[in-house]
């Protein structure tokens, strides 16, 4: 078997994550966690809202994209969950940082342009010279976001369809 970190489990019958592993994964405090069980052996995953409702979160952003004719990213409070639009998905997985993660903490709406988007990824800018971002929200808990990356300033029409989707995804959340 292998050489892990050996914990003791409490009289509550809970166990601590080291930090050095919870840093390396983005677990942060208030993070649901899935645990389950296989055999003699215990699997604990980062828990995605997303990932239950995969389906619709899928059609709307790919909607979205081919409406406003722009690549499509959902974001939960750490990283980017899902890349829709064009051809690489070079954005899947990218964790958050700078003027984008302060965006999703505060649960506000956001234009990003110029310098501010050198920082929007912990690995680098985004390609494009407009991020906007619209926090989703159920039951008073945030989920993260979705936003949408453009070339040209956004226009109304496109900030209004960011703004219906995500209020579609956090009613299918709730």
């Amino acid at each position: 078997m292998g050489s892990g970190t050996i914990r003791r489990i409490d009289e509550l019958g809970r166990i601590v994550i080291p930090k050095e592993i919870r840093r390396g994964m983005h677990i942060n405090v208030g993070d649901e966690m899935e645990i389950s069980r296989s055999g003699d052996t215990l699997e604990i995953k980062k828990h995605s809202r997303f990932e239950e409702q995969k389906e619709v979160v899928l059609a709307t952003a790919k909607l979205l994209a081919r409406e406003t004719g722009s690549k499509v990213l959902v974001v939960d409070l750490q990283e980017v969950v899902l890349d829709v639009g064009g051809d690489k998905k070079k954005y899947q997985g990218k964790v958050l940082a700078g003027s984008l993660a302060k965006a999703v903490l505060s649960r506000r709406a956001e234009v990003i342009h110029g310098d501010d988007l050198r920082d929007v990824f912990e690995d680098g800018d985004a390609d494009c010279d407009y991020l906007v971002f619209e926090p989703i929200e159920a039951c008073g808990d945030s989920f993260g976001g979705m936003a949408l990356l453009l070339k040209t300033l956004p226009s109304d029409v496109a900030r209004a369809y960011l703004a219906f989707c995500t209020k579609l995804i956090g009613a299918t959340l709730a």
